[in-house]
């Protein structure tokens, strides 16, 4: 499995939690590691 796809995953799941409960009350962190995570996928499917 790929290191900086793994800690992404993580700091995704990490962020969605804080922001469901409340602790973060702006959803930019979990649009920003989406696009990270996309991004990361889509280079790893083209090489």
């Amino acid at each position: 499995m790929d290191i900086p796809l793994l800690i992404l995953g993580a700091l995704l799941v990490a962020t969605l939690t804080a922001f469901f409960t409340g602790i973060l009350p702006y959803p930019i962190g979990w649009i920003i590691l989406s696009a990270a995570v996309i991004g990361r996928l889509l280079y790893l499917k083209s090489r």
